[in-house]
């Protein structure tokens, strides 16, 4: 692998866009219809440095406008106003990878171009070129209207370098390299002389100078910049202008992110009366020079280099994305009020669809954007924002921008109209939501499932399912109205629809795709209504028809992973006996979560249609040593399915005061309706999910003024519970103390609780769990009122029929050292929850059916089939941002009683959240969408099975033998272009696999030359006898060509001739030194499929 782009030829990037678009309406994957079309009278035109714009949207200089085909993909979904990668004499420089982390906020390390200045260039002139017949080719009205604006850095010696004036005197006049390209390009598009390409590709500049670079030599760069090269100047200004105590305070205080900017970077950046000064002089040189100066805002926000992404050798990190949104903003708000709102400013930071208009509106001359485009989606997000301005005209009646500033601010001068809306827009974001830290975990929809070389489409939600559920199906069903469809696939993995309904602790929604566009689905809140719909409209349809297979199995317990169990087991066949001790099903669900959660019938529901099924449940039945011995004798499997029922206790003084109460206890006290007084200070100890049930309980029994803390040891961002639990027990007032540890339970002389003594912790290194380990800071003890005390440090197994050492589980993980005895759920886990219970029951039924010779079935109420949606389709939905729907709740001052707070979805509201799912598992290309390089590319290819053969030598002899299976199970395939790809990370960070699509799928290489000088990756080549892929792996090389009706691979050990049909060895001829070994045609087979993906593609 290579950090390194290799670019192509003009001639064949016009190839690979010409063939794509005349085959599939596509260019670089994009197709067609959202392509943005602009029209003369198009109400976004404009006008910048003496030329046209048809849009004032564009790229900011960065990843997306490196290399020829960014540019181009750019300008095809709306830019038009196109900020080169800047460049600098330093033209060699190895760049840390990765170097891009777009999580949420974004942050890189990465500055200036990765291209020699010759090729950047010769990427700026071949996009020049291309845009241009384009514009002709898709037949746009007028003229292509577009800016390309340099960015040159980073200071005046390297400025003044040969590399860099050749660069500055070619961008104003490439007449001869202009000629020299029509020439290559008109045998492939005779068109092309028709085509007025002017060779001036810029006459603008942006000076993007380095953090600490001194302010006269600034002032020093633009005034040589506009009177000796005579190009209209903006100059970059960092967001540091703020100064420190107002940039922290927006970013660490009221957006909430824990972001580092050291003292450092506002000591080296440039002060503010500097940068003040620098403008006047500057405005006055442009005015004398008769060109335009303005400002860019911002750079990006320099920052300590924290996270475990880019390489400790990277002290810094540099912020962008929606946190530096408020900061830019206010860093022009601060500058207009200076000078009256006279600024040229073109503005970067943060944007996306949903504030692009309110940007607008402030004044800016020309809007970029980057962070938002290198989230899924990638480029063709920017449809959206021209939806969403078009929406927004509409609203105002605006015809143009200037009437759009008039009329959202109903005034009568754009320029001071734009100016106070800056200002009130300026104050808006600093409190907006949409760009506060609103996760306590870094979102991302990684999952543990490998990475392959083929066949990688999975949903990530249904993958992160302790069940399995088949989310994207019930989902499309959902969507479609189809609501017993979607019933009959929950229903399919789970034997506890009502109650997941309402308390599944969903770690689906935390690996939803939604999280990297908008927010999670709506997932449990959809199952709930589709389980309500059902149970209200159609009959129950469970059934003891299955035929009895003459085996008993018996279940203690009859909590989710009981009668799960006992669920699957009857639709195999078994007769289930299920022994509970309680009298109610249910477990800990029943019996400890809070009614203003779950309502009582609900898991009665599921429990009654598990009996109509044939299951045998006898409640108020404690299992018996005796019992025990004799299920191991009469039945063909016993399962204990017990719970963990017990607490551990807290080992500190006072723990047996009055007013301290086990977590459990209190759960079921207050389940049962029993009022438990609390007093008015209640601190709860924890961070599991039942503590923030406990939480939410004792808020509810304290009175108006009173106050529920939850006394956690680490900090929130490491606190186990689910986020939602958490969030609800924020919004109902609940207190988080964190890095605090409980040492002694204060009481009065009476005995009761007065108080808690806790001592500060702070973080230390990472324990077995991989969070950090807390350590107390010794004499840091403090006092916190408190009437009642609540510790909630986990659960665990008692067992009085057997030894709790016997229940160790073997190699299946279920099956402990007593044979045919199963073990699940708390019971296996500890305290865990309803889903991972409910996966348990399954996985043991199905373990059990297997042994006993069965094929194990989920039952044969099937739902329909899905009718699949084309790609295209599938893609362009993949662009779009659509805010989710939420549940109507309890209002906040209606809380202080056990009411349900969540409410049921309406149907409509189910089928409009439901029509957001991405139907991940049928079409995923995140990477493809991800990459500004477009390294990424899919293709489709044809399912198939193939028995692959191979040759074993012997003694120089040979022997065709069946080696192994060799299966492509899915139709759309992933590439990786070495030739684009500089390995900046981002393909990983999005990925829903534990992998990095840049470094497991196959590498394709256009160039001879760069292919020659990999030591891994695909070369395609035109021979006399055919097409022919070369492979290399380790240096070694290894070929298949398609000749005639056959194949021929070729490795070291000789040549294979295989039938094109069913690949089948059809003859061998073996190198003659070759005595001993295998030929195996694995590889072969590879090459086959990539050779698929590999038709729209010209190899130079």
């Amino acid at each position: 692998m290579s950090d390194r782009f290799h670019p192509i030829s003009i001639s064949q990037l016009w190839m690979l866009i010409n063939n794509e678009y005349q085959r599939e309406g596509k260019i670089l994957g994009i197709d067609r219809s959202m392509f943005y079309k602009p029209e003369n009278n198009d109400r976004f035109r404009t006008a910048l440095f003496g030329h046209h714009l048809a849009s004032p949207l564009g790229v900011a200089a960065g990843p997306h406008s490196q290399m020829a085909q960014n540019i181009i993909a750019s300008w095809l979904m709306g830019s038009r106003y196109i900020e080169l990668k800047t460049i600098q004499t330093l033209d060699e420089l190895d760049v840390s990878k990765p170097c891009i982390d777009m999580q949420d906020e974004g942050y890189n390390c990465e500055w200036s171009q990765e291209l020699k200045i010759k090729e950047s260039f010769d990427e700026y002139l071949n996009a020049w070129i291309i845009i241009h017949l384009l514009h002709h080719k898709l037949g746009f009205k007028g003229e292509v209207d577009t800016i390309f604006n340099m960015s040159v850095g980073y200071n005046m010696e390297g400025i003044l370098k040969d590399n860099v004036q050749w660069f500055l005197t070619k961008m104003r006049d490439a007449k001869t390299e202009l000629e020299a390209r029509i020439a290559e390009i008109e045998p492939l598009f005779p068109e092309i002389k028709n085509t007025n390409i002017p060779s001036c590709i810029s006459d603008n500049i942006t000076l993007s100078t380095m953090h600490g670079c001194p302010a006269n030599e600034i002032e020093e760069i633009a005034h040589y910049l506009l009177e000796e090269h005579k190009l209209h100047t903006f100059v970059k200004l960092n967001p540091t202008l703020l100064g420190p105590d107002h940039l922290r305070e927006i970013l660490n205080k009221k957006l909430k992110f824990k972001t580092i900017v050291p003292d450092e970077a506002f000591a080296h950046d440039l002060k503010y009366p500097d940068a003040i000064n620098i403008i006047t002089a500057l405005q006055k040189v442009a005015d004398e020079q008769g060109l335009t100066f303005g400002l860019k805002l911002t750079n990006t926000l320099e920052s300590l280099n924290e996270k475990n992404v880019f390489g400790a050798e990277n002290d810094m990190m540099y912020m962008s994305g929606r946190a530096l949104h408020p900061i830019s903003i206010n860093v022009a708000a601060k500058l207009q009020k200076e000078f009256g709102g006279k600024l040229k400013l073109s503005f970067s930071g943060g944007i996306d669809a949903f504030n692009v208009a309110d940007t607008l509106a402030c004044g800016f001359k020309t809007i970029t954007v980057c962070s938002d485009l290198l989230k899924p989606g990638g480029y063709t997000r920017m449809k959206q924002y021209f939806t969403n301005l078009t929406e927004d005209f509409n609203k105002v009646n605006a015809n143009n921008i200037p009437e759009f500033i008039l009329n959202k601010s109903n005034g009568d001068n754009p320029v001071q109209a734009a100016y106070r809306q800056l200002q009130e827009y300026a104050e808006q974001t600093v409190y907006s939501s949409h760009y506060q830290r609103n996760y306590l975990r870094i979102p991302s929809i990684k999952t543990p499932k490998p990475l392959d070389v083929f066949d990688c489409i999975s949903a990530p939600c249904e993958a992160t399912c302790p069940a399995h559920q088949g989310i994207p199906s019930y989902m499309y069903f959902t969507a479609k109205g189809d609501f017993e469809s979607a019933f009959k696939v929950i229903t399919q993995t789970n034997a506890f629809p009502n109650a997941t309904g309402m308390v599944c602790d969903h770690v689906c929604q935390t690996k939803c795709t939604r999280i990297n566009y908008d927010e999670t689905l709506a997932i449990r809140d959809i199952k709930r209504f589709v389980v309500e719909w059902h149970n209200e409209h159609i009959e129950s349809n469970a059934t003891t028809a299955v035929k009895s297979n003459g085996k008993k199995v018996a279940i203690a317990g009859a909590g989710p992973t009981g009668l799960s169990a006992a669920y699957f087991l009857r639709k195999n066949g078994f007769d289930v006996e299920v022994f509970e001790a309680k009298e109610k099903p249910g477990g800990m669900v029943s019996g400890a979560i809070p009614r203003f959660r779950i309502s009582d019938d609900t898991v009665w529901k599921d429990a009654r249609e598990i009996e109509k099924m044939g299951a045998k449940i006898t409640y108020g039945h404690k299992v018996t040593k005796a019992e025990f011995i004799r299920f191991q004798k009469e039945y063909h499997a016993t399962i204990l399915a017990i719970g963990a029922q017990a607490v551990p206790e807290l080992d500190i003084p006072g723990i047996d005061a009055q007013g301290v109460y086990e977590s459990l206890e209190f759960l079921e006290k207050t389940r049962k309706g029993e009022f438990v007084n609390v007093g008015s200070y209640v601190a709860v100890i924890g961070g599991g999910n039942t503590a923030m049930d406990i939480a939410r309980t004792a808020f509810r029994m304290t009175p108006d003024n009173g106050k529920v803390t939850i006394v956690y040891r680490r900090t929130i961002d490491e606190i186990p519970a689910v986020f939602q639990e958490i969030v609800d027990a924020m919004k109902e007032g609940v207190e988080f103390m964190e890095l605090a540890s409980p040492v002694e339970i204060l009481t009065d002389d009476l005995g009761k609780v007065r108080g808690l003594k806790c001592i500060k912790m702070q973080l230390g290194k990472p324990d077995e769990s991989g969070r950090r380990r807390p350590v107390p800071i010794d004499g840091s003890e403090f006092e916190m009122a408190a009437d009642t005390v609540i510790p909630s440090i986990g659960q665990k197994v008692t067992v009085d029929f057997t030894d709790l050492k016997l229940l160790k589980t073997g190699q299946d993980g279920f099956e402990t050292q007593i044979e045919h005895v199963y073990i699940g759920g708390d019971a296996r886990l500890g305290a865990s929850s309803l889903i991972n219970g409910v996966a348990d029951g399954r996985k043991i039924a199905e373990i059990i059916t297997t042994k006993s010779g069965q094929k194990f079935t989920l039952g044969n109420d099937m739902p329909a089939e899905r009718e699949k949606k084309p790609v295209r389709e599938l893609m362009k939905k993949k662009a779009l941002r659509v805010p989710g729907i939420h549940p109507a709740e309890l209002s906040l001052d209606d809380r202080k009683n056990f009411n349900i707070v969540e409410q049921t979805f309406t149907e409509e509201e189910a089928k409009q959240e439901a029509s957001r799912c991405l139907l991940c598992d049928e079409v995923c290309n995140i990477c493809t969408t991800v990459c500004p390089n477009f390294a990424n590319v899919y293709y489709k290819t044809a399912k198939e099975t193939i028995e692959l053969q191979k040759v074993i030598i012997t003694n120089g002899k040979q022997q065709v033998v069946h080696d192994k299976t060799f299966e492509i199970k899915q139709d759309i395939q992933i590439l990786n272009i070495d030739n684009f790809c500089n390995e900046c990370g981002n393909c990983n960070t999005f990925c829903p696999t534990d992998g990095a699509p840049y470094k497991t799928k196959p590498k394709i290489f256009l160039t001879r030359d760069s292919f020659n000088v990999s030591t891994y990756g695909y070369y395609r080549e035109k021979t006399a006898e055919g097409t022919k892929l070369i492979g290399k792996k380790e240096g070694e090389e290894s070929s298949l060509l398609t000749k005639d009706d056959v194949y021929v691979y070729e490795t070291k050990l000789g040549k294979v001739v295989l039938n094109r049909t069913d690949f089948s060895i059809i003859e061998v001829k073996l190198n003659k030194e070759v005595n001993e070994g295998a030929l195996e045609l694995h590889e072969a087979a590879t090459m086959r499929v990539i050779m698929q993906g590999l038709s729209k593609y010209s190899f130079a």
